[in-house]
């Protein structure tokens, strides 16, 4: 037995042409759940029924209202179909909803499928041939042009080997269905069920799914746990792409599911109001279709008003083409992917005018005419692979792509992978140039500064992402612009800006200064006396840069915001320290006066900063020797 394989079927047609009875005969499953339906005798909702056609090839059938009221219905069913048979009953013929109906499941991109000429035993063989020829011309340029046409009669149950047999070589001929992508399941129904919760119902459009796995429920943002996983009424450990599945899940209220929503993997999918897509008019439109023009939008079963922008067109239909790029602005949010297809309606009255493909799921919003606009979405719409992952990655800036977005070309030449985002790598070669420029700029500005502080750069280079990401990407961009990264600082070099002579003569008289003040800080304006015929600081700038340099080099430590001390005179006072708490546990403040020389002034905020950095730990009135005592200086 072959590998099991699940596919969808669409069953679609004219209302009354036999669709249900088709597949309650070829199923044993009356998709006619609804007690209205079986009084009218027609379909309102959509039906589901399960075909196996042996050797584990197996369609979960979708039985699509065909009245032209309930074309929303169908819309939704529509949307996860592999196959479809188009029905047509051979005492009607061709009718306005087969037209639509195939329309639909054309722009769609369902990728196979059966003509099916029912009520074959209401007619002769002139009239049965007469429905087959309107058939074979209506599907030309479709995808079901030169598919099997099968004549059948449910009631008689004529032909219902020959359309198995028809569907089996169909389906066979399908590509599998990819279980390695993120799970998707678009919801077609939800109830809940007695111990089960919420139960919602669709059709699996990719992935797989088994109980226990934290999915998301979009729109709405919701975080849920599936509790049983269900295939066409069995219970089953795990189900995937191209099944009909039933997931009960934890983590939601049913007033919280619409039909349309979407149970999915976390951030697989974008929830947007902005889509950019390849609008095609249906053949059978007569209309035109304006700039800016309100239509209901189909996607996934989801069913939301919009606007249309028309990008490289004045109008669609009419004299003009029939086909163009345009931005969908919807009033509420869906969730799509690049590829999905999408139905437009009419806003009213409500008719199917055209189908779509988006090509850009989450863009920004266009202006109409812009060259480089087209260009863009032309190169998505066109799928090469390379050139769409790298125009992604420059559209993406400095934002960068998540690793899990660049589809596995993370290894591009074109690209630069930073922690967990991927980067144009010319970007960011600009961008270190750029940075580049600014630190030296800021060097000349205060040359004895040792570099430009991260964030100031980044507010500069208007960077978005997070500040883990900046430090990361400084770290790739550094040695391609020729700069330092030095603690919180970009530096021209990892010593900061080599000083002229002046500068260090003057930096050394400041260093001689704090050396001989010890631990006695005299305060600033006294501090500059003393220093008063050394070379001054630059021009417009005060006495703080000396000691600021003198910090930032670790010569000089920052114990209060008014209080600076010679590295050598803290490393002399930790000594002491040491040696005060191996022959004692705790230490009093008359006893650290004592130990340090120091005024209750200076002596509280040289307390608070040991406190601080852990070399002492404060108990009441009195110190304990801290952790971090054991270190032998104060360098950064």
């Amino acid at each position: 037995m072959s590998d099991p394989r699940h596919y969808i079927l669409g069953a679609a047609g004219h209302v009354d042409h036999g669709k249900t009875a088709l597949i309650t005969a070829l199923t044993g499953t009356n998709t006619d759940r609804l007690k209205e339906e079986q009084e009218r005798g027609i379909s309102i909702e959509l039906g589901f029924a399960e075909l196996d056609l042996g050797d584990g090839l197996t369609l979960g059938v979708v039985d699509m209202p065909g009245h032209e009221r309930f074309v929303k219905q169908m819309v939704a069913g529509a949307g996860g179909v592999d196959l479809a048979f188009l029905l047509v009953a051979a005492d009607e013929g061709v009718m306005p909803q087969t037209v639509e109906h195939l329309a639909i499941l054309d722009t769609l991109g369902v990728r196979g499928g059966v003509v099916v000429i029912a009520k074959i035993d209401m007619v002769d063989d002139e009239m049965q041939e007469l429905a087959t020829e309107e058939a074979r011309e209506l599907v030309k340029g479709t995808f079901l042009e030169g598919r099997p046409i099968v004549p059948v009669s449910a009631h008689q149950r004529i032909g219902l080997e020959a359309l198995q047999d028809a569907l089996r070589a169909e389906a066979a001929a399908l590509p599998v269905r990819s279980e390695s992508e993120p799970f998707r399941l678009p919801v077609d129904r939800i109830f809940t069920m007695p111990g089960a919760g919420v139960v919602v119902t669709g059709t699996c459009w990719g992935g797989r799914v088994a109980v226990g796995d934290q999915l998301a429920l979009e729109p709405g943002g919701f975080k849920v746990r599936v509790r049983e996983v269900q295939a066409h009424g069995r219970k089953v450990a795990a189900g995937g792409a191209g099944q009909r599945l039933a997931l009960a899940l934890h983590g939601v209220k049913k007033d919280d599911v619409e039909r349309g929503h979407q149970v999915l993997a976390p951030d697989s999918a974008p929830v947007t109001r902005l889509v950019d897509v390849r609008v095609d008019l249906f053949p059978h439109y007569p209309g035109v279709l304006k700039n800016r023009q309100r239509l209901h939008v189909h996607h996934a079963g989801r069913e939301v008003l919009g606007r249309i922008v028309l990008l490289d067109m004045e109008e669609l239909g009419g004299d003009g083409p029939r086909s163009g790029l345009c931005q969908l602005h919807l009033e509420e949010p869906l969730v799509p992917r690049r590829g999905d297809r999408l139905v437009l309606r009419f806003y009213s009255p409500v008719t199917s005018m055209a189908g779509g493909t988006v090509l850009d799921p989450a863009p920004r919003r266009h202006k109409r005419f812009q060259d480089e606009v087209v260009e863009r979405l032309e190169v998505m719409e066109e799928g090469d692979p390379v050139a769409l992952f790298r125009q992604s990655l420059h559209a993406a800036g400095l934002q960068g792509l998540a690793v899990a977005d660049a589809l596995g070309r993370e290894g591009d030449p074109a690209a630069l992978v930073v922690g967990r985002r991927v980067y144009e790598r010319a970007l960011l070669e600009a961008e270190a140039a750029a940075v580049g420029e600014a630190v030296r700029a800021y060097a000349e500005k205060f040359p004895l500064r040792l570099g430009m502080p991260r964030e100031e750069v980044r507010r500069r280079r208007k960077f978005g992402g997070t500040t883990p990401e900046w430090n990361a990407l400084l770290q790739v961009l550094a040695p391609l612009g020729g700069w330092a990264v030095v603690a919180d600082r970009i530096a021209v070099t990892p010593d900061g800006p080599p000083l002229g002579a002046g500068l260090a003569a003057g930096a050394a008289a400041r260093e001689a200064a704090l050396r001989a003040c010890g631990l006695d800080w005299p305060g600033l304006d006294a501090f500059a006396d003393k220093v008063r015929s050394a070379p001054p600081p630059p021009t417009g700038q005060g006495e703080e840069e000396y000691l600021r340099h003198l910090v930032d080099h670790g010569r000089a430590v920052q114990i209060a915001s008014d209080y600076l001390v010679h590295r050598e005179a803290l490393d002399d006072l930790l000594h002491r320290l040491r040696r005060h708490f191996a022959a004692k546990a705790e230490l009093t403040f008359a006893e650290f006066r004592e130990l340090s020389g120091l005024t209750r002034k200076l002596g509280i905020p040289m307390l608070e900063y040991l406190d601080q950095t852990g070399r002492t730990l404060r108990t009441g009135d009195l110190r304990v020797a801290g952790p971090a005592l054991a270190e032998t200086t104060d360098r950064p």
